[in-house]
């Protein structure tokens, strides 16, 4: 993500990029550090054959960390960003 994607991006008409602070996903035979997530952190899984021990881990974390859970699009549209 750079200037020149945004400014392609909203020549294009799009109001919002959204990204990942972290991605839990396990792509090698050891699980990465599970990082301390804080509020407005947004978690990035895949469909992998570890998605249900990553997605353990990710609410693992939110849990520690006091949080909960939620879905990004009913945020992105109370924000007026998608329809």
């Amino acid at each position: 993500m750079n200037d020149e994607v945004r400014a392609a991006a909203k020549a294009c008409g799009v109001k919002a990029l959204v990204t990942w602070t972290y991605d839990f996903t396990t792509w090698t035979d050891v699980p990465p550090p599970t990082p301390r997530l804080q509020a407005g952190d947004i978690v990035l899984l895949h469909f992998t054959p570890t998605l249900a021990a990553d997605l353990d881990r990710a609410l693992g974390a939110a849990k520690a960390a006091g949080l909960k859970p939620a879905a990004l699009m009913p945020a992105l549209r109370s924000a007026g960003l998608v329809p």
